[in-house]
């Protein structure tokens, strides 16, 4: 039961707004709907007529929307909320032209936009390419109303465009309008920008400014680490991570998957291995990611026994919400076949088997392994049949023994 289902209990139109929207968030907008048609006129203010027409939104109900719109209209209700929540659906459902003549009727309609109005505008434009309309936007609305998110938005369209000039003067833009409550998003963001333009410098710069203002957290110090591997400073990044670690009690197994992530791709395996030691030393537990990128860094490395331990780690500990990459596993699978190993491939299929269903591949070097074992494949036929997937010419050929 809701607390103001209570007679006592008096419903502001506030408290109808975020009610609504709570409502289809949790039930639906079929009840949120419901709901509404339930309410007196009384507390059917433009913010509730707002939050339905959101409810709509998020449904991308967009026949809906449209009627409830023009209800607003009619009642004198538009404000730039409406129209945000308009040009933001109609850029959700692909109708593009359509967000650009609701910004010119909010414009017409003598209703200024507000930051939200210009930034679903920018990223319209941005998407387009049309760089010429994202500089006349920028040049007429008045400069109090775009945000460091504005500026973010047009920095990255030329970043993008291989503009890179334009780009830094938009960074630059955009760093000057951080507020305090968007610190952490916009210096990650300018972390990451500078790290595309290869500006160490400036990098490092952006790193202590928002350290003065604000203790660094787990997600900047992966901004920091990430930016400095993009820019192929591993020292800078050993030093990031030690500087994380001295700092932190409770650790997160996502910034060591980083570190150890760079290191295998530079088939710095060992290490790589001592990182992963270190990390289960200190309690920490790998994560399935883990498990799995160290399998690909030893393949790559030519250590195929260890990668084929670190392949089933992953698949051992993985939920079924995974949809692992298959590289690791045909090539694990691969191991067993050369080795006559079928025990060893059916435990693995069956690790995968509880994550995914097994594939043609799979199934096809299973069938490999069995020929070369010299065992009986009926049974693993009937398997595949039941999976879906009738003989082919391959599985004839795999059957005859001829196929490589």
């Amino acid at each position: 039961m809701w607390m103001t289902d209570r007679r006592y209990m008096y419903l502001s139109p506030g408290d109808v707004a975020y009610r609504l929207e709570l409502i289809s968030k949790v039930q639906g907008p079929e009840s949120a709907v419901n709901y509404w048609k339930g309410l007196s006129i009384q507390v059917k203010n433009s913010h509730c007529y707002g939050s339905l027409l959101k409810c709509y939104a998020e449904a991308k109900s967009v026949d809906e929307a449209e009627k409830l719109l023009a209800e607003m209209q009619d009642l004198g209700m538009m404000r730039s909320y409406p129209y945000n929540v308009m040009m933001k659906l109609y850029w959700e459902t692909g109708q593009v032209e359509r967000v650009h003549a609701m910004y010119r009727t909010m414009e017409e309609s003598g209703i200024k936009p507000d930051v939200f109005s210009i930034n679903i505008l920018l990223t319209v434009l941005a998407a387009a390419g049309n760089f010429d309309g994202i500089e006349e936007i920028i040049k007429k609305v008045d400069p109090k109303i775009v945000n460091w998110h504005s500026h973010a938005i047009v920095a990255r369209a030329f970043m993008e465009a291989g503009q890179q000039g334009k780009a830094l003067r938009a960074i630059q833009e955009s760093e000057k309008q951080i507020g305090r409550k968007d610190e952490r998003v916009a210096y990650g963001f300018l972390l990451s920008m500078f790290a595309d333009l290869g500006m160490s410098s400036e990098a490092d710069r952006v790193w202590n400014v928002y350290k003065s203002k604000v203790p660094a957290c787990n997600s900047m110090y992966m901004c920091r680490i990430t930016a400095l591997l993009k820019m192929n400073d591993i020292d800078g990044a050993e030093k990031a991570f030690g500087e994380w670690e001295s700092r932190y009690v409770h650790h997160d197994i996502h910034l060591t998957n980083l570190l150890l992530n760079a290191y295998c791709a530079k088939g710095l395996m060992e290490k790589a291995e001592a990182l992963l030691d270190e990390a289960i030393a200190k309690g920490r537990t790998p994560h399935r990611s883990t498990w799995y990128s160290l399998a690909s860094g030893f393949f790559q490395d030519g250590q195929v026994s260890k990668a084929v331990d670190m392949t089933r780690k992953a698949l051992a500990c993985a939920s079924s919400r995974w949809e692992p990459d298959l590289t690791n596993v045909l090539m694990s699978l691969e191991h067993f076949m050369e080795q006559k190993n079928v025990e060893a491939a059916e435990e693995m299929a069956s690790l995968l088997r509880n994550l995914v269903p097994l594939t043609r591949d799979v199934y096809h070097i299973l069938l490999q392994t069995y020929v070369h074992a010299g065992q009986p494949v009926s049974d693993l036929l009937d398997r595949m049949k039941k999976d879906g997937f009738e003989a082919d010419e391959e599985t004839d050929k795999i059957i005859a023994g001829i196929c490589q």
